[in-house]
């Protein structure tokens, strides 16, 4: 019988478009659906894809209406091998954080913080501040400087009982509750790393707070990226999810992000986002 990574793995190449990888199967390629692919499935063809498509500036991106959505650049320096292409998206990553905005009484926090953005020039968000955390710290980690700002912003940003939404975690006095895919992804960002201070259980509290959230939100993209987090921290709850992706995976899946974070969740490639202890 095929495990559960080869059955995911299988789905993720039927929906390669040439080398690469569309956000649905048979889509234009982008580089954020291809570098997961890439890191899942250890692809050659999609990292050869990747090289063609980095930028000058050394990111990787697509045009979002009015809009520059480079956020998968810190992904795909994590598929690339080490060479000047790899370095080239890490000093773009470093040296793009997202712009500061004033803190107000309507969505209060640390303005000296300003994350990662999701498009080039706007606010610093949850995800791709965890992205940016987790490729500094596999990749550069001489980078002590980002790579303490970004764990500070999650800190910063943390939801009241733990875990993460998109960014904020009060807006006008209400407190906004976590969201399973952001909190999942905080934790591959920050699994093995010590926060200190006041923060210092904010893995702990992520942990507590994806255990109740995925039983919720039981999409496939949250149990991907749930399974990930889960199987990088060494918690037996993975088993739980993947016993919950075994009894789905075989239906028709249209995102292909979704289905490349089941693949790297439950398969060998997961070892290339585990940082040292």
């Amino acid at each position: 019988m095929e495990t559960l990574f080869e059955r995911a793995a299988e789905a993720l190449d039927r929906a390669r478009t040439g080398d690469g990888f569309g956000p649905m199967p048979g889509a234009e390629p982008e580089p954020e659906p291809t570098a997961l692919a890439a890191l899942a499935l250890d692809d050659g063809r999609a990292r050869d894809w990747l090289g063609g498509a980095q930028r000058d500036d050394g990111s990787f991106g697509v045009w979002a209406g009015p809009f520059d959505n480079d956020s998968a650049t810190a992904l795909a320096a994590l598929a690339l091998p080490a060479g000047s292409a790899r370095e080239r998206a890490l000093d773009h990553v470093t040296s793009n954080p997202a712009r500061r905005v004033a803190t107000d009484r309507i969505a209060p926090h640390d303005p000296n913080l300003s994350g990662w953005g999701w498009a080039d020039g706007t606010a610093g968000w949850a995800e791709p501040t965890a992205r940016t955390l987790l490729s500094l710290r596999l990749l550069r980690p001489t980078a002590s400087g980002a790579i303490e700002k970004a764990a500070a912003f999650l800190a910063d940003r943390e939801c009241v009982d733990g875990g993460w939404n998109c960014g904020n975690r009060f807006i006008y006095g209400v407190a906004l509750p976590p969201f399973g895919q952001p909190t999942a992804v905080g934790l591959v960002g920050l699994h093995g790393l010590r926060v200190s201070g006041s923060f210092g259980d904010l893995v702990t509290r992520g942990v507590d707070a994806l255990r109740r959230l995925w039983r919720l939100e039981r999409g496939p993209l949250t149990l991907g990226t749930t399974l990930a987090a889960f199987r990088l921290l060494d918690l037996a709850d993975a088993e739980d999810v993947a016993a919950e992706l075994e009894a789905t995976i075989d239906v028709p899946h249209t995102d292909v992000i979704a289905l490349a974070w089941v693949a790297l969740g439950s398969g060998p490639g997961l070892s290339r986002l585990a940082v040292a202890a």
